[in-house]
């Protein structure tokens, strides 16, 4: 899934859309307070019902159309206005210094969530199991790698979850076990991601060790901190 694909699903309701829907939520309580504002105002009101009927649809039509109007610029106005909220949105993930990696751990929540909740069948022990793993470990969602991981998974909930739910018969059994197999490799991906940085933590740890020692000796006599003499 491309990056423009998952910030789409990130924001499940677009702005023209949420603008629109909200117009289309409130058209029926316009219309009547609409109305009733025009009848109210109105400086020959209807006298008898066939005035009454002629009135109400040239308000309602007034109504209709401009409350038409309204909700079509709203939602164009919206649209235009959303790449600049995205590249506001941006700008501001770029520099908040964590945002990479808040966003990497989220979707992989999300995912594992998702996953954890399915009907899996005969297989759903391997996949609760390898869950269990990715759980267990030190996920490091600031390392791209880890990142590229969550990414990983997010698309093979993505994938498997649609692919199972429209599946029939032996189908659902050969998704089941394809997403098994797949879910267990993240699980050892992230699990040898975790060794790799173990192994890279000590040997830092090693590396400061004889540093210090180098440089202020391996006894545990005093240091002294003092500028020799001639040092500005």
């Amino acid at each position: 899934m491309s990056r423009t694909g998952r910030d789409d699903k990130e924001r499940a309701v677009l702005p023209w859309r949420l603008v629109v829907g909200i117009f289309l939520h409130f058209v029926i309580p316009a219309y009547f307070i609409f109305l009733l504002g025009a009848f109210l105002l109105s400086s020959h009101p209807p006298a008898d019902g066939e005035q009454g009927v002629r009135w109400l649809l040239r308000e309602s039509g007034w109504f209709f159309a401009s409350y038409t109007l309204t909700t079509l610029l709203a939602g164009m106005a919206a649209a235009l206005l959303d790449p600049l909220l995205r590249a506001g949105r941006a700008r501001r993930r770029a520099r908040h210094p964590d945002a990479a990696a808040l966003l990497s751990e989220r979707r992989a929540q999300e995912a594992i969530a998702q996953i954890g909740a399915a009907d899996w069948g005969p297989v759903t022990p391997r996949i609760v199991a390898a869950l269990r793993r990715i759980a267990d470990e030190p996920w490091d969602h600031r390392d791209p790698h880890g990142q590229r991981l969550s990414c990983d998974l997010n698309d093979a909930s993505d994938a498997f979850l649609p692919a199972l739910a429209s599946a029939r018969g032996d189908k659902r059994a050969e998704i089941s076990n394809l997403a098994a197999h797949a879910i267990e490799r993240i699980a050892g991906a992230i699990e040898q991601l975790a060794r790799d940085k173990s192994r890279l933590d000590e040997g830092d740890a090693h590396t400061i060790a004889r540093m210090i020692s180098l440089r202020y000796g391996d006894d545990a006599s005093p240091v002294s901190l003092d500028r020799p003499s001639g040092e500005a």
